[in-house]
C-alpha cells in the first residue's frame, strides 16, 4: 500500500491516506478521484484527485454529486453521476466549440457581460447553453443567448450592448473588452477542460478553476471595499489572498482578477502601487 499526503481544502489539515498498489494500473489518461470521508483526515468530506504517479493534483469540496470510490476501494472512475449534466452532450461540446470561442465566453462571463453566440447549428443550442450555465452555476451569473445568422442580420440593432461572437470572431465589442491575444487565463481554463480525456476529471478541473477565479476575485473585492488603508499595494492584496486561500498568486493573475473585480463585482479600483498602469489596463 502506498501512502499519499492529502490536504483538506477547508481547514488545510494534512494527513496521509493509503492507496492500493494496483489502484492506478489501468490509468493511462485522466486521474484517480478519491472520496475523503469525514474522520479520515479531519471532520470534512472532500474529493482529492491524483495522477498515475500518485501525485495529488488538487482537492476540493465537490459542488455536485460524484460517484467516486472510497480510499479503501480505489479504482478508475468510468461512469460519472452528475445529474445536472444529463442534458449536455460533452462530446458535442468539445467537437463543436472552438477553444478560442470558449475562452471568449468565459471572459465575457467573468466581466458580467451579456453574450450572444451566432450559430446555425440549432441542434447544439441547448447543449451549449446548459454547458456554460453548468460551468458557472452558483459562481458567476451568465447571460447567454444563441441566435442564427439570419436572426442577427435581421435584428442586430437590438444587440448593441451584447458581446457577440461567431466561431473565432468577435462580432461586437464596443468597449474593447476582448483581446484574442490577451486571454491567457481563460485559454488555460479552456485547455484544461478540452484536453482532459476523462469526462468526470474534465468537469472537476473546469468547475474548480472557475471556482478559484470567483473566490479570489470576490476576496479582492471585499478587501478593497473594506480596507481602511490610505493606499493599497499589490503585495498587500497578494498576501491577503495567500492568508485567505493558502495560495500564492503572481502579478499577471492579480491583474486578471482585478479586471473581474471592476467589471463583475462593480468595485471602484483605487490606485494600487506595484501594478504599473493598472487602471489603463482595465
Amino acid at each position: 500500500m502506498a501512502k499519499v499526503d492529502v490536504r483538506c481544502p477547508v481547514c488545510r489539515k494534512w494527513n496521509n491516506i493509503e492507496i492500493a498498489d494496483d489502484a492506478t494500473k489501468n490509468i493511462s489518461k485522466g486521474v484517480l478521484a478519491i472520496n475523503i470521508a469525514p474522520g479520515m483526515i479531519c471532520e470534512h468530506s472532500f474529493i482529492a484527485y491524483l495522477d498515475k504517479n500518485l501525485i495529488v493534483r488538487d482537492s476540493f469540496i465537490a459542488d455536485f454529486k460524484i460517484e467516486a470510490p472510497d480510499a479503501s476501494e480505489t479504482e478508475e472512475i468510468e461512469e460519472p453521476a452528475v445529474p445536472e449534466t444529463k442534458s449536455i452532450n460533452f462530446d458535442l461540446i468539445k467537437l463543436n466549440i472552438p477553444e478560442l470561442l470558449m475562452a471568449f465566453v468565459f471572459k465575457a462571463a467573468f466581466l458580467g457581460k451579456k453574450i450572444i453566440l451566432i450559430s446555425d447549428q440549432e441542434f447544439l443550442y441547448n447543449h451549449i447553453v446548459n454547458f456554460f450555465k453548468y460551468s458557472m452555476e452558483n459562481l458567476f451569473n451568465i447571460h447567454l443567448t444563441i441566435i442564427t445568422s439570419e436572426d442577427y442580420e435581421r435584428n442586430k440593432d437590438k444587440y448593441g450592448d451584447y458581446l457577440i461572437f461567431k466561431n473565432r470572431e468577435v462580432i461586437n465589442d464596443k468597449e474593447n473588452l476582448i483581446n484574442p491575444k490577451k486571454l491567457e487565463f481563460e485559454k488555460g481554463i479552456t485547455q484544461k477542460f478540452l484536453t482532459e480525456y476523462d469526462l468526470i476529471t474534465s468537469l472537476i478541473i473546469l468547475r474548480n478553476e472557475i471556482k478559484k477565479v470567483h473566490e479570489f476575485s470576490r476576496t479582492i473585492a471585499e478587501f478593497i471595499t473594506n480596507s481602511k488603508k490610505i493606499s493599497l499595494t499589490s503585495k498587500l492584496i497578494i498576501d491577503h489572498i495567500t492568508e485567505k486561500h493558502d495560495e500564492k498568486i503572481k502579478m499577471p493573475y492579480l491583474r486578471f482578477l482585478i479586471n473581474i473585480v471592476k467589471h463583475y463585482f462593480k468595485v471602484e479600483i483605487p490606485k494600487i502601487s506595484g501594478i504599473s498602469n493598472l487602471l489603463g489596463l482595465l
